[in-house]
């Protein structure tokens, strides 16, 4: 008697449709994973600048300001000798900060007293609190705000 060994067309097709099922499935779930942890983690990532900017102004004895520039895809960090929360000639930059794509700062919905930076005195409170919009492409997005005091909270 002959014995046949491996597997049938029809056992074939019925794998390959369940791989496919739950491909289907996940697929989805893992982008939308992906696109939190990269809002997630552009998040954290100003909010440790914020604070890192509050210190360092203390630490120098002078201004620090965060602009956030034109298109909501970076912003920097550099000493303000004038207050003017432009970086001028002369003027130090610490931090020149790109945002991971498909993530930007919503810079409609951004706004310290109607200017789109924040500038930290030598006593390291803000001269103009507010707050910070970070969006997603994948639609969700999270606040950052900045009290008088200086108190840094993600909403």
């Amino acid at each position: 008697m002959h014995k046949n060994s491996g597997f049938s067309l029809m056992e074939l097709m019925t794998t390959i449709a369940v791989i496919a099922v739950l491909a289907a499935v996940a697929v989805p779930n893992m982008i939308g994973w992906r696109s939190g942890t990269k809002l997630q983690g552009a998040v954290e990532n100003l909010r440790g600048d914020l604070q890192w900017a509050k210190l360092k102004a203390v630490q120098e004895n002078g201004s620090v300001t965060v602009l956030f520039l034109p298109g909501g895809t970076s912003y920097e960090v550099f000493m303000d000798n004038d207050n003017a929360g432009v970086r001028d000639a002369g003027e130090r930059r610490y931090r020149l900060r790109d945002i991971p794509a498909g993530v930007s700062i919503d810079l409609g919905s951004t706004d310290f007293n109607g200017n789109d930076y924040v500038t930290f005195n030598n006593r390291g409170f803000p001269v103009n609190a507010g707050v910070v919009a970070v969006d997603s492409s994948g639609g969700a997005g999270r606040d950052i705000n900045l009290s008088r005091v200086g108190r840094i909270v993600i909403n």
